[in-house]
Order: C-alpha cells, then sequence, then structure tokens
C-alpha cells in the first residue's frame, strides 16, 4: 500500500502586534534616561556658564576695588603734596621776613657806627681889635670862637714883657655881652721866659652865644 506524503505544515501564524498601552512604558524607559542625561548637559553647561560669569566677573571686581584703592592712595599723595607745598611756601615767607629784619638791622648798625662827623655849624672864629694887658703880659690876636662841643673858646698870643722867667701862671678870659660876662675861660703857662710870646687857647664850659667884648686877667691865685 502506497503511502502518500503528508502535506506541507502550514507556515507559523505571525504574533501578534503589541498592545498600544504597553508600549507607553517601554518608551518612557529611554525617554527619561535621554531627558536626564539632557538636563545634566543643561546643569553642566549652566554651571560652566555661571563658573565662567562668576570666573569673569571676579577679575573685574578685583580691578574696580583695585582702581578704587589706587586712586584713593593717589589723593591721598596729592593732598600730601599740597600740605607740604603750602608748608614750604610759609617757610620761605618767613625766610623773606626774617631776611628783611636782618637787613634792616645791619643797615642801623653800620649807620650807627659810622664816625660822627664835625658839623659845619661851628660859627667862624671872630677876631677882637687891639691889645689888652694884664699885669707884665701883653694879649694881642684874639679870636673869640665856638669849640668842636658848642662852647666858648679864645684865642690869643700872649708876651711875657716881664724881666723874668714865669715857672708857673694862669690867666683868665671873660667874655662879656652889654657889660655882663657869658663866659668864664682860662688857660695856664709854665716857664715861660721873659721876651717870649706864645698862643695860648682858653677854655671854657658856657654855651657859645651872643658877645661884644672880652676882659685878661692874671689869676692871683697862682
Amino acid at each position: 500500500m502506497t503511502t502518500q506524503p503528508l502535506p506541507p505544515a502550514p507556515p507559523p501564524v505571525p504574533p501578534p502586534p503589541p498592545p498600544t498601552a504597553p508600549d507607553g512604558p517601554r518608551r518612557r524607559r529611554w525617554v527619561w534616561p535621554l531627558v536626564a542625561v539632557l538636563a545634566l548637559a543643561v546643569g553642566v553647561g549652566g554651571g560652566l556658564g555661571s563658573a565662567t560669569l562668576i570666573d569673569d566677573d571676579e577679575p573685574a571686581t578685583v580691578a574696580e576695588e583695585s582702581d578704587e584703592q589706587s586712586g584713593g592712595e593717589l589723593d591721598e599723595l596729592r593732598a600730601e603734596v599740597d600740605s607740604l607745598r603750602e608748608q614750604l611756601d610759609q617757610v620761605q615767607g618767613q625766610r623773606d621776613d626774617l631776611k628783611e629784619r636782618l637787613d634792616e638791622t645791619r643797615a642801623a648798625l653800620d649807620e650807627a657806627e659810622e664816625p660822627t662827623q664835625p658839623t659845619d655849624e661851628t660859627a667862624e672864629p671872630e677876631p677882637v681889635e687891639g691889645t689888652f694887658t694884664a699885669g707884665d703880659f701883653t694879649f694881642s690876636a684874639v679870636e673869640i670862637r665856638e669849640d668842636y662841643v658848642g662852647d666858648f673858646e679864645v684865642g690869643a698870643t700872649v708876651t711875657n714883657d716881664g724881666a723874668e722867667t714865669v715857672s708857673y701862671v694862669s690867666w683868665t678870659a671873660t667874655v662879656l655881652l652889654d657889660g655882663s660876662p657869658v663866659s668864664t675861660l682860662t688857660a695856664t703857662a709854665s716857664e715861660f721866659p721873659a721876651g717870649d710870646a706864645i698862643d695860648v687857647t682858653f677854655i671854657g664850659f658856657d654855651d657859645f652865644g651872643a658877645w661884644d667884648s672880652v676882659e685878661f686877667a692874671v689869676d692871683p691865685t697862682f
């Protein structure tokens, strides 16, 4: 008996497509990791951006603070320089004032040390005409004049008309005005030989002034 071959088996039935509902969790399984990766990337990027901003801002802030400190120090130095300039101006002013006062003092000292020059206001000698006799003496070439301190002074040439040498003699000259004495002056001589003539200056201590005559006498006390 002949056996008939069996017919080929039918192809297997394909499995049904997966249901829609179960697909959601699967998709979320790979979506959430992706979101996390993106979030992490964004966070890191933001952090880097913030760090970059912070790093960029920090030097600027430090530079601003450094500029402010430098500016403050410059202001202090300028103020100190201005103060020193004012003090220097004051010192220079004081120096100029002291120099001026020193020059004035030196000028006054030099003026005080200058020798006193004789004044030209002394009266010119006034000659007296004639001769005068007192004792053994003759007075001639008589002049009434003012001395260097403003007192009366009388000059005369005295001749010893006696027969002997006079060891010592004192004379007086009286200057008168209207018959009243205005000055009395004295002069002396020693070892005055007979017949000799000498020039004598009579000294007094009365202020020079008006006069009109003069008289001579020998001092009897000598």
